[in-house]
């Protein structure tokens, strides 16, 4: 009876002692205490780490955002990837708690389209030492812009200092009424127009502008930067070649691509055909005056330092530009070392189909010129652009009327848009 008295009198004290709320509470909070502050911990912990996800992905979203518009600027997407990168940047400093993190920009192609993927690895200490989770807890905001919806570039003057502006003056007028005419510099017209989509500068605009121009600007890098423009010209030309230009005044002639030393002096009555292919005047100048006729389709034709052309008097101008190659979608262009004026003053300079390109020199468009009206399409990139007298150069944007490709960096390019 003994052990069975010892067992009811154990009985009874443990239900005194469960009966006894101090003693209930005071092991109940030994036991579940320490569980509940580490659970307590970790929920912070988690919310904390939940709230820098969400922020580092809307960072991730916006630096995509930002960067993407400059696809349509640049040919090698460094434009994009460094407007990103200091979107990025400047966001993370205004976060007073930021985790570390490592960023990764890199274009990818999405459906045919150029996109910017903006990648963002964090990491954040945990709580108890990095024990739980093992490490600290990692993180990712992932995203990825496309551009769609920019008015497309289709002017645009390089030149930064004074005297390398984009200049209207007498009665010229300026016609793009479907797309974006920018000026690294200034926009000064005196008598006559500018009309387009949209007009910018980045340092000042003044005159008869329509919309009213935006100034302030960003600086649009030239977008053929990386352009092979020294090939052929290097070659030089072969010993004992003339160095009279080639002189046409009646007839017709077709001329083959390559290299024409001493250039070519189209007047009176004649018609010359460029054929398919690529056309370097080296030491030489290319003009058509008077009458004369100058037609080619699926050609880039190239000056170097000493050359250049001029389009004069009631000349007819009919050109389209290269159809494949390195130089497609580019008419006309200029090696960087040239600084000449090229000049059209001709009223019938019907059509300059494709990219006419002369990055360090001057277009001088006077008289009572007419030039690329019945284009589908053209762009001009220049140091300067000049109108003066009463021309009118009016810029088409129907990219897709024509077969001749429109090079990266400019034409129907966009806005952004995600697409992550």
């Amino acid at each position: 009876m003994t052990g069975a008295g010892g067992l009811r009198r154990l009985a009874a004290g443990i239900g005194r002692f469960l009966r006894e709320t101090r003693g209930s509470i005071a092991l109940k909070f030994a036991f579940v205490g320490p569980a509940v502050f580490l659970l307590g911990v970790g929920a912070i912990d988690l919310l904390a780490v939940s709230t820098a996800q969400g922020r580092l992905q809307s960072i991730a979203d916006a630096g995509a955002l930002a960067g993407a518009p400059a696809l349509a600027l640049a040919t090698d997407g460094a434009a994009a990837k460094e407007r990103a990168a200091s979107f990025v940047v400047a966001e993370m400093s205004q976060w007073s708690d930021a985790p570390d993190y490592v960023g990764r920009y890199e274009i990818v192609d999405q459906a045919g389209q150029r996109a910017i993927r903006v990648l963002l690895e964090g990491h954040r200490p945990s709580f108890f030492a990095n024990m739980l989770p093992p490490g600290g807890w990692h993180f990712v905001g992932d995203a990825t812009a496309s551009s769609v919806g920019l008015v497309p570039l289709c002017v645009l003057t390089t030149g930064d200092t004074r005297d390398r502006i984009l200049n209207v003056q007498d009665s010229g007028r300026l016609a793009a009424p479907a797309c974006m005419v920018h000026s690294n510099r200034d926009i000064l017209v005196e008598g006559g127009s500018i009309t387009g989509a949209a007009v910018q500068a980045v340092t000042s605009a003044s005159g008869a502008i329509s919309p009213s121009p935006g100034t302030g600007a960003e600086p649009i890098d030239d977008p053929f930067a990386t352009l092979d423009l020294d090939r052929a010209p290097g070659l030089g030309c072969p010993a004992g070649s003339p160095m009279q230009p080639l002189r046409l005044a009646f007839g017709s002639r077709s001329i083959p691509p390559g290299m024409h030393c001493g250039g070519i002096d189209i007047s009176g009555s004649a018609t010359v055909t460029l054929e398919p292919g690529e056309h370097w005047f080296l030491a030489g100048h290319l003009l058509v005056r008077e009458n004369a006729r100058l037609e080619g389709d699926d050609v880039a034709v190239f000056f170097d330092r000493t050359s250049r052309f001029a389009f004069t008097d009631s000349a007819l101008v009919r050109l389209s530009g290269r159809m494949t190659g390195d130089y497609a979608g580019i008419v006309m262009g200029a090696t960087r070392d040239n600084i000449l004026d090229f000049v059209i003053s001709s009223d019938n300079v019907e059509s300059l189909l494709g990219v006419l390109y002369v990055p360090n020199a001057r277009l001088v468009v006077e008289g009572r010129a007419d030039v690329a009206r019945d284009s589908a399409w053209t762009v001009i990139i220049a140091r300067s652009l000049q109108l003066q007298g009463s021309p009118s150069l009016f810029i088409n944007a129907n990219y897709d009327a024509s077969d001749v490709p429109v090079p990266s960096g400019v034409g129907p390019n966009t806005g952004s848009r995600l697409v992550r």
